[in-house]
C-alpha cells in the first residue's frame, strides 16, 4: 500500500513537472499570437500610406500570413478566450519593441508563415487566403467609407 502511494505520488509530481514545462504547441501558441500581432500592426501601418496596388497586396499578403497562423494555432487546439488573450498580450509586447526589433522579427514571422502557408493542404490555403481577401476587402471598403467626401 504504501509502495503504490510513493508511485502515485512520483506520477502526480512528474505529471506537475512535465505540466509546467511550456509544449511545443505552446511555444508555437506564443510564436503565432507574436507573429500575429506584427502581422496586424503592419496592415495598420500599410493603410496609412496612399492606397495603391502594390500597398493593397501587401496588406493581402500580411493578412494571409497572420490567417495561416491563427489557422494551423485552431488546428492544434488553442481557442478562445485564450487565443484572444494571447494576441491581446502579444499585441502589448509589439508596441514595446524598438522599430528594427519589429522589422527583424517581422521578416522572421514572414518566414515561418510562408513555411506553413506551403505546409498546408491545397484546400486549408484556399481557405486562408479567400478568408483574408474577404478581410481586407472589408477593410479597404471601409477605407473608402471614411475617406469619401
Amino acid at each position: 500500500m504504501r509502495l503504490l502511494s510513493l508511485l502515485l505520488a512520483s506520477l502526480t509530481l512528474t505529471g506537475s513537472v512535465l505540466a509546467a514545462q511550456p509544449s511545443s504547441d505552446a511555444a508555437f501558441y506564443l510564436e503565432a499570437a507574436d507573429c500575429t500581432a506584427g502581422f496586424k500592426d503592419s496592415v495598420v501601418q500599410h493603410l496609412k500610406q496612399p492606397p495603391s496596388a502594390k500597398r493593397n497586396q501587401a496588406i493581402l499578403k500580411d493578412t494571409e500570413h497572420g490567417f495561416v497562423l491563427i489557422g494551423v494555432a485552431y488546428k492544434k487546439g488553442l481557442r478562445n478566450p485564450e487565443a484572444d488573450q494571447m494576441l491581446k498580450a502579444a499585441e502589448a509586447r509589439w508596441s514595446q519593441l524598438a522599430p528594427a526589433q519589429q522589422s527583424s522579427r517581422l521578416a522572421r514571422c514572414t518566414q515561418q508563415a510562408d513555411r506553413l502557408m506551403a505546409d498546408v493542404s491545397g484546400l486549408e490555403r484556399f481557405l486562408v487566403r479567400n478568408r483574408a481577401q474577404a478581410r481586407v476587402d472589408t477593410l479597404l471598403a471601409r477605407e473608402q467609407r471614411t475617406t469619401a467626401p
